[in-house]
């Protein structure tokens, strides 16, 4: 109580103190703030005060100077000096006074024009002293400086004066709130002291109450110390199992509870210092036990054995990692495992190894985990695998199992176990390691020893050497003073080079200029060969059409030797025709736009072919064609295949010309070293070259003899485009010869496109021509074919399924008639290829069965002889050989398959297979690839009336798709052949899976020249060109492909009848109109086409073309010339196309300029098909046909 009345009297007193002290301080910082302000104020009026000051002096000094410049009498310089001495008093006084940062740069800047100003008065005076006259330029400036400084001045005092203003506000406010805290602080002291007394009252009251109560709590404190100090006394003799029931909350309680906590802290340390020393125990007699230098198999039988005693465990095992597997090392209290090794990756043991921490297994199934003693069976409740680590490395695994819960306490103990085990196995495989170096170093120092003895030898060597190495210094010494001469010598040369490289550079200038010319009259010669062309191709187109008409002479009137005449107009116009081309190939390589194809081809087939071609000329001439094939035969070169049979097939062509007697020889070989190459000789035994025309051959339109009287023709183009075509193939021609001794041409290629790889298939023979094997003695009708073995020559009854065997080996024949007997084929046997045609005619067989090496007659020429005579070439032909050859060549020679010896029953099960295929009588599908629709419309619709079924698509991409998803047996390929893009659409339907084989028909309406023609036989089977009669080309060459069996007997049927009718009479009186500009053309075109029965109609420029069509408009088909007066032929199209009526009206452009582009242009404008001048006859009767096909 007596604290209470203190407390309060503290309070009451404490406040009253603190608002006299605050009162105070108030008081004393505002006091404080107004003499501040006072003194700031005084500050504003002094810096106004030198601020005005410092305008008086410059005012002065300004007004003392003008009346000095006005009189020029020194006692009105008086004011300017006492200015002039005042002036940096009064600014440093302004710059010294508490400023602001922006009032101090005001001042300095003030200050420095002010200076400035003093400067420029004292210029003036100083002119007015030496000449008299003051410069405007001054009395500007000075103008300038001292507005500037009224400005600066003015700013000045007014930033002061607003300060000052402000200031003063200030003091006002501190005044006014000085008395009010004074008031409030008098009024609080009055409040506070009336509170005060009537606290102190109510104080006094209450402590007598509580008197009374602190007495009787006294008794009850006494007793609770007692219990507290007897159970503090049970804890220190050290029983922690008292409990102390004290629940009140007072400080008493606290105590209580504060000594139960420390009780049962107490109790848990005591307990966890035991176990610590148990671990300790365990750790150190594990150690012990370690000591030494244990092998690993000890160390895991010792400490499994410990760990299961110390840890009171009923089984475990010690697994060590070693290479990739688990090795058990020890078991206890286990029975014989099935195992001694278990995977890494296996089970709990990988995870635990992956992971490097422990797992424990509890809820175990009792049936599977138990101990075995002689009394019985204890289950197994929990396992233990644990990971023995050493730096971070999983060494092993340590597995043991309890009947009782395996404590965390437990785990931490064995994890303590495992450390001290791993470091222990890390210790004994590093001693078994040192153990297998030592062996290796003693074995690796037995070696050093002989290498040493042999070193020493090596010494005595070096020794010598270096002797002989002193020698040969002193001799490079020598040599180097020689260098020193020879150095002094190249610097004269190299001047001199300089001077030469001036000059060469000033003439490869002038080449250069050249060189531009150069190019520019190409370019105008490459417009001049195209226009040329044209109009070659003009008067051309009329000669061969003409001559072509005089030759057939349809009407009989003409007699022999005229027809003759006709035949050398046309043979010479086509000669015409051929150099034409070649002159637009040289011009195509000169202008770079030749381009080369590279491949990969074996050499042998290309040397084979040109022996092939050329023999009969040589033969012709009485000359000798030697082949000297100095590479192996399966060498494949890579190369631009047409363009290297262009080049050779030239220098042969030369050969034979210019040799009258002796041989010609064709020699092929490979030089070594460096720049190595394929060499290609040709030398014959002519007439020679003489030395100075050797270089004058291989320019255009250049001869070795040009004269007149020249013995042998020609255009001298050949050896100048072989030339350009051997340095697109980055090599080389060159010629050496002798006069009166013949020439040799060599051509060089690089190996830089040489692959050396052999090809899978083996060399196939060459085919010999068929004629040549039918001069053996001929089998007549009416010879006996002798029985090779007994087969059913004899039985074969109408209606009978017979199949011919051609083969020499009886064992084999045999075995193949055994089989096609069980086929349910009558077989006839023939053991000789020149048997096999007559077989063929007289028993009629449904298929042959075909070997290839024969004798007399080989299979290939056995084929050729099947599929020549229209009374054989449907029967399919399924070829068998035991040399390796080429599927693709044997259909594409009509077979139906190829099958190599020797093949088991599955081999003939597809043989018979496919014959049966062959067989069948349901519809053959064909596919047409036709970008033009009106083509493949006629020619699909002409196939389809011979039970032939079609399927056609404008693009490959839609052909290949139709490949793929449908069964198709022959395809009639027509996009471009031979523009590039086309080789590309044949490459790509061979490479597609399981269309490798597949019969390609390749139907073109270009004259193809025999470069292209080999080109696309390399992936297509037959070329078929768009002439007049190219439908029954067609239909022939898909039933040779599809085995197709002509009805002999009944005859065609009313359908087939009625589609071949109508084909033959499409053209009759049907109305036409050729546009033309040479009356020749039209004339040349009309008379082929008046045996028709066609009606003509003509104009010469577009302009009539249009008007005979508005007077003529059911006129059929135009023949449109593109190069026309007036209007042309793209203008005269695009004109008809704007007509409705003439929408779908077939045009067929006709051009003789043949070049690139031309095609697209004139179906951009409209037409409908494109023909080049000269025309083929044939070729536009096929086109004729196809688009009055169905109108």
């Amino acid at each position: 109580m007596a604290k209470n009345v203190f407390r309060n009297l503290q309070i009451g007193f404490g406040f009253s103190m603190a608002i006299l002290l605050a009162s105070s301080a108030v008081m004393f910082l505002s006091l404080r703030k107004q003499r501040e302000n006072k003194a700031l104020m005084d500050q504003s009026q002094r810096t106004i005060l030198n601020s005005q000051l410092v305008l008086i002096d410059l005012q002065n000094a300004e007004t003392g100077q003008r009346g000095y410049l006005l009189t020029g009498q020194e006692e009105f310089l008086a004011p300017y000096r006492d200015s002039r001495r005042d002036l940096p008093q009064h600014l440093g006084n302004l710059i010294n006074g508490d400023l602001s940062p922006i009032q101090m740069t005001r001042a300095q800047g003030l200050g420095r024009l002010a200076m400035e100003r003093i400067e420029v008065l004292e210029e003036l005076m100083a002119q007015r002293l030496s000449s008299g006259n003051l410069s405007p330029d001054h009395l500007d400036r000075g103008k300038s400086i001292m507005d500037s400084c009224r400005v600066l001045i003015g700013e000045i005092q007014h930033e002061e004066e607003a300060r000052e203003g402000k200031r003063s506000e200030e003091l006002d406010n501190s005044t006014l709130t000085t008395t009010i805290l004074f008031a409030f602080a008098s009024l609080m002291s009055l409040v506070i002291t009336a509170i005060l007394f009537w606290k102190l009252r109510g104080d006094y009251r209450r402590r007598a109450e509580l008197q009374q109560e602190l007495l009787e709590k006294d008794s009850d404190m006494k007793h609770r110390l007692n219990i507290i100090r007897g159970i503090a006394r049970q804890v220190t003799k050290g029983n922690y199992s008292v409990i102390i029931d004290d629940t009140k909350k007072d400080d008493l309680g606290n105590i209580a509870e504060s000594l139960r906590i420390m009780t049962e802290s107490l109790k848990k340390n005591f307990d966890q210092l035991q176990r610590n020393e148990w671990r300790k125990n365990g750790l150190a007699q594990l150690n012990s036990g370690l000591m030494g230098n244990p092998g690993l198999e000890e160390i895991a039988k010792f400490s499994m054995e410990f760990i299961t005693d110390y840890m009171d465990l009923e089984n475990g095992a010690v697994f060590m990692v070693e290479r990739s597997t688990f090795k058990v090392m020890h078991t206890v209290g286990l029975q014989s495992l099935p195992f001694s090794e278990v995977p890494l990756t296996g089970g709990i043991l990988g995870e635990v190894y992956r992971t490097k921490r422990y797992r424990v297994l509890k809820d175990l199934y009792p049936e599977e985990f138990k101990l075995s003693f002689a009394q019985g069976e204890i289950l197994v409740r929990q396992i233990a695998l644990v990971p023995i680590i050493y730096q971070q490395e999983c060494m092993g695994i340590l597995e043991v199992g309890s009947r009782g819960d395996i404590s965390e306490e437990k785990i931490g103990i064995i994890s303590d176990f495992c450390e001290t085990i791993g470091i222990s196995m890390a210790a004994a495989q590093s001693r078994r390691r040192v153990q297998q170096l030592l062996e290796e170093t003693q074995t690796q120092t037995e070696e050093l020893q002989v290498q040493h003895a042999e070193l020493e030898t090596l010494n005595s060597e070096l020794e010598a050497q270096a002797g002989r190495l002193r020698v040969s210094e002193e001799e490079l010494r020598s040599q180097q003073d020689e260098l020193l001469i020879s150095n002094q010598e190249l610097e004269k040369r190299s001047h001199l080079l300089e001077e030469r490289n001036q000059v060469i550079v000033a003439r490869n200038r002038e080449i250069q200029e050249k060189a531009e010319a150069l190019a520019l009259s190409t370019k105008y010669k490459s417009e001049f060969l195209a226009n040329m062309s044209h109009e070659l191709r003009t008067p051309l187109n009329s000669i061969l059409l003409l001559s072509r008409v005089l030759t057939e002479n349809t009407d009989g009137n003409l007699n022999q030797e005229q027809v003759e005449s006709a035949q050398v107009i046309w043979s010479s116009g086509t000669g015409l025709l051929t150099l034409i081309d070649e002159i637009l190939d040289l011009s195509k390589i000169e202008a770079g736009k030749m381009d080369i194809e590279l491949e990969e081809f074996r050499l042998a087939d290309l040397i084979s072919e040109l022996q092939q071609m050329f023999s009969p000329l040589t033969k012709e001439k009485n000359l000798e064609l030697r082949i000297e094939n100095g590479l192996p035969g399966d060498f494949n070169l890579k190369s631009d295949r047409l363009r290297l049979e262009q080049v050779l097939r030239n220098l042969l062509s030369n050969a034979i010309k210019f040799t009258e007697n002796g041989h010609i020889t064709l020699r092929v070989e490979r030089t070594s070293g460096p720049g190595a190459s394929i060499r290609f000789h040709v030398r014959d035994t002519g007439i020679g070259i003489p030395q100075e025309k050797q270089k004058l051959i291989f320019e255009a339109f250049q001869q070795a003899d040009g004269s007149t009287r020249r013995q042998y023709g020609g255009t001298g183009l050949g050896l100048s485009i072989s030339r350009e075509i051997a340095r697109l193939l980055h090599g080389e021609l060159n010629v050496e010869s002798t006069p009166g001794q013949g020439s040799c041409f060599i051509l060089s290629l690089p190996l830089d496109f040489v692959n050396g790889e052999q090809i899978d298939v083996q060399n196939e023979e060459p085919i010999a021509p068929l004629n040549k094997a039918l001069e053996n003695p001929a089998i007549g009708p009416g010879i006996l074919i002798p029985q090779f073995i007994p087969d059913d020559r004899g039985t074969i009854a109408p209606g009978d399924k017979a199949i011919l065997i051609v083969e020499d080996d009886e064992t084999f024949a045999r075995l193949v008639l055994q089989y096609a007997r069980k086929a349910g084929y009558k077989a006839i046997a023939v053991g000789r290829g020149d048997l096999a045609l007559e077989a063929a005619l007289r028993f009629s067989p449904k298929a042959i069965l075909l070997d290839i090496v024969l004798p007399h007659m080989d299979g290939w020429q056995v084929l050729e002889g099947l599929k020549s005579n229209p009374d054989t070439r449907h029967i399919p032909v399924h070829m068998m050989s035991a040399e390796q050859a080429k599927k693709s060549e044997s259909i594409r020679r009509g077979a139906i398959d190829f099958i190599r010896k020797p093949f088991q029953n599955q081999g003939f099960q597809e043989i018979f297979s496919k014959i049966d295929s062959a067989l069948s009588n349901g519809p053959k599908k064909v596919l047409i690839v036709e970008e033009n629709p009106k083509h493949a419309e006629a020619l699909s619709s002409y196939l389809e009336s011979f039970d032939i079924s079609t399927e056609v698509k404008s693009s490959l991409e839609q052909g290949v798709k139709a490949l793929t998803s449908g069964k198709v047996e022959c395809v009639i390929l027509d996009m471009g052949i031979p523009d590039p893009g086309a080789y590309e659409t044949l490459e790509t339907i061979k490479g597609q899976d399981g269309l490798e084989d597949l019969p390609i028909i390749v139907f073109t309406g270009k004259s193809l020249s025999g470069q292209e023609e080999m080109r696309i036989k390399e992936y297509a089977d037959s070329i078929v060109l768009k002439t007049a009669h190219s439908f029954q080309r067609i239909l022939d060459e898909v039933s040779l492909f599809l085995h197709l069996v002509e009805n002999k007997t009944s005859g065609l049927s009313p359908q087939v009848n009625a589609k071949g009718s109508r084909l033959a009479e499409i053209l009759h009186g049907r109305k036409v109109l050729i546009a033309d500009d040479d009356i020749r053309n039209i004339f040349s075109i009309s008379r082929a086409l008046e045996k028709f029965n066609m009606e003509i109609y003509s104009a010469i420029d577009g302009v009539e073309a249009c008007q005979v069509l508005e007077s003529q408009p059911d006129i059929d088909i135009v023949l449109m010339d593109i190069m026309m007066p007036k209007m042309d032929g793209f203008q005269a199209i695009e004109k008809i196309r704007s007509m409705e009526i003439f929408s779908k009206l077939p045009i067929i452009a006709v051009t003789a300029k043949a070049m690139m582009g031309d095609r697209e242009r004139c179906m951009k404008a409209g037409a409908s098909d494109y023909i080049s001048k000269p025309v083929d006859l044939d070729q536009l009767v096929s086109l004729l046909r196809v688009w009055l096909f169905n109108r």
